[in-house]
């Protein structure tokens, strides 16, 4: 039977379910790029390295101490490998060519068959091998993508992505310190590395949410409101359901539900409406950033827009609220020259004589004309080619 009180058991557990909204967020957001697909193999493997631990500890696996430390020391090395892999697409353009990173996993293999990990089992102790392994991986892995990271945010010119690398590097610092004491003698035992493993769930967590470590839509944040505001009220109900029944006020489980629909139903409500309102305000700008001032000022500006006196304020105001709330580094408003058809730039961002927007124009017969007034839409990036 699982002890609910047991660290050893619950910290694995609660990694997997921090992982949970990670998961989320990337189903309800493609296509993926490389990006997310290497971030989405990382989570599985890092899940599911978690969840195996959890399912060890608690008695629920296979009941083979010395496999079942083989299986977990095995998911450990994918899991480290596939966040390498991640965390590259930070620093490299490209895919890699030859993944040797996966050489470590290949050794693992080869070190549990022949049985040198894990050492023993009573206490667990997967002995030097596995030391070597992890000093091999940070010296030349871990070292590499740390300084890659770091040369990528002295060049970065973008706030956002400069934050990103730092909430990067602070999971791949956590990471390695509850790697290098999980293997200390004699701590094998606890779930260090995954209280580690926790530290990372939370922190890449925060960084997609806070530092749009990937791109959220609109849909899934308003979402995640909502299941927040209104699970937070159901929890409210089975509260007063658990006080009701810990209190043995009405013996009758039926009675003691509709007290707890009565009493807890305008909890929720009061809840929802009253909390609901700033606690939506509080989200967005968690996901928008700075994002969200230039938002609402773009959304007065467009409710007062009967009070814009000629093009030329409309033009200038228009676009650098557009811009800056899309967070967008140049742009420009392309209006008719006259008869002859062609477009040219009339407004634009940022309005310096170095932007290379000021000087843009659309030709007759250009295939973006052509696309606007047949499709009537806007033209999507992917469809530029």
């Amino acid at each position: 039977m699982i002890d609910a009180v047991d660290p050893d058991v619950l910290i694995p557990l609660i990694a997997v379910v921090v992982y949970v909204p990670l998961f989320v967020i990337l189903l309800t957001n493609r296509p993926w790029d490389r990006r997310q697909k290497l971030f989405f193999a990382f989570l599985i493997t890092a899940a599911v390295w978690s969840l195996t631990t959890f399912l060890s500890r608690s008695g629920l696996l296979i009941q083979d101490r010395v496999l079942e430390a083989k299986i977990i020391f095995g998911l450990f090395v994918l899991m480290l490998v596939q966040f390498h892999y991640f965390i590259s697409s930070f620093h490299r353009s490209e895919g890699v060519r030859l993944p040797l990173a996966y050489l470590f996993v290949l050794a693992s293999i080869i070190l549990t068959s022949v049985g040198l990990i894990p050492k023993g089992t009573e206490p667990l102790d997967y002995g030097p091998w596995v030391i070597a392994i992890a000093v091999a991986f940070l010296l030349t892995v871990g070292v590499t993508d740390i300084r890659a990271l770091l040369r990528r945010r002295e060049v970065s010119s973008e706030p956002s992505e400069r934050n990103q690398i730092v909430y990067l590097l602070g999971a791949i610092v956590a990471l390695a310190v509850f790697l290098v004491i999980n293997i200390l003698p004699g701590a094998a035992e606890y779930p260090v590395s995954h209280a580690g493993n926790l530290v990372v769930a939370g922190t890449l967590t925060y960084a997609v949410v806070a530092h749009r470590l990937l791109d959220v839509r609109v849909v899934f944040r308003r979402a995640l409101i909502n299941l927040l505001l209104y699970g937070t009220g159901i929890g409210l109900v089975l509260l007063v359901f658990w006080l009701v029944n810990t209190r043995q006020a009405i013996e009758d489980p039926v009675r003691s539900l509709l007290l707890a629909l009565t009493l807890g139903i305008p909890m929720v409500l009061l809840f929802v409406n009253k909390v609901g309102a700033p606690w939506r305000t509080r989200m967005e700008r968690a996901f928008i950033g700075e994002r969200y001032a230039h938002r609402r000022q773009l959304s007065q500006f467009v409710a007062t827009i009967h009070n814009v006196q000629d093009m030329e304020q409309f033009g200038k105001e228009f676009v650098g609220l557009l811009s800056e709330s899309i967070d967008c580094r140049r742009s420009c408003v392309l209006l008719p020259r006259g008869d002859d058809g062609f477009f040219i730039a009339r407004f634009a961002y940022p309005p310096s004589e170095d932007n290379p927007m000021i000087g843009l124009q659309l030709l007759p017969d250009s295939p973006i004309l052509k696309w606007l007034r047949k499709d009537k839409t806007i033209l999507p990036e992917r469809n530029l080619s």
